[in-house]
């Protein structure tokens, strides 16, 4: 990955964050995409690319449910761009399987079965826990200042029961460590987890008796300062874990894993 890349993958990031925080009444309402903006980038990323980044941020922070039927129309005028840029942003995600065209020519955020999603959660368990003990080994003063600041604005956010916003963050601090190990090969795998994983995510939030403390991201957090990469490795694999056994208590997964669809070209999709 090189630097341009980073610095707008950065940048979505740092938009996500600000978006959330700025409006939360809005994110509230349902309003999911249009709390999303484009993030800017480098000067020579495309429309294309940036609105790609967007819809990719918001699968990956949970602004969008399983089973969730999305229209080019309606991201077009959220997100305040032709449809055009729409079409080739949703025809990669129908690529990276983080959406789903139908034989009827809808597109859907995907669901899952429950053997689907613990594969998923073990596979992000495997993957995270490694970067997290390998940004042990480069942590700086600078990071831990801003992963703290991250954390202790997702618990705000958690508090004060905006969901979206907690989200948020919550993939802000993941992320942002695991772009600090420097390891350019498997963050684009975790990337790709994420966009399958993140529509779940936001229902972790709405358990009956659940809530989300930040305990895990604190011994990250503790980890990093100790350098013990081990013990970060430990507390990742326990966050996407208890995340995933609560999830899985919910009637929310399939029976089977639902078909595919290999075709990523949207020209004859509706854009109603």
């Amino acid at each position: 990955m090189n630097a341009a890349t980073q610095d707008g993958d950065a940048a979505m990031d740092r938009h996500l964050r600000h978006s959330a925080t700025r409006d939360p009444a809005r994110s509230r309402t349902g309003k999911r995409i249009a709390a999303l903006p484009i993030p800017s980038g480098p000067e020579r990323d495309t429309l294309q690319l940036r609105v790609y980044r967007a819809l990719a941020g918001g699968l990956k922070a949970g602004m969008f449910k399983p089973g969730e039927a999305v229209t080019l129309r309606t991201l077009a005028t959220r997100l305040g761009t032709s449809a055009m840029p729409v079409r080739q942003a949703v025809s990669r995600l129908i690529a990276e399987r983080a959406l789903v065209l139908l034989p009827n020519r809808s597109v859907i955020v995907p669901r899952m079965s429950r053997a689907r999603f613990i594969e998923l959660s073990e596979t992000r368990q495997m993957l995270e826990g490694m970067m997290a003990e390998a940004a042990c080994a480069c942590a700086t003063p600078a990071l831990l200042r801003q992963l703290t600041e991250i954390n202790e604005a997702m618990k705000c956010c958690v508090s004060d029961d905006d969901f979206h916003a907690a989200l948020s963050h919550n993939m802000a601090f993941h992320f942002t460590l695991y772009r600090s190990a420097g390891k350019y090969v498997v963050l684009p795998l975790i990337e790709m987890l994420w966009l399958q994983a993140g529509p779940f995510l936001a229902l972790s939030l709405t358990t009956p008796g659940v809530r989300w403390t930040a305990r895990h991201h604190q011994s990250v957090l503790a980890a990093l300062r100790a350098s013990l990469g081990p013990s970060a490795r430990r507390a990742i694999e326990a966050d996407i874990e208890d995340t995933s056994v609560q999830l899985l208590k919910r009637a929310i997964f399939e029976d089977t894993v639902d078909t595919v669809s290999s075709d990523n070209h949207l020209m004859l999709v509706s854009p109603q």
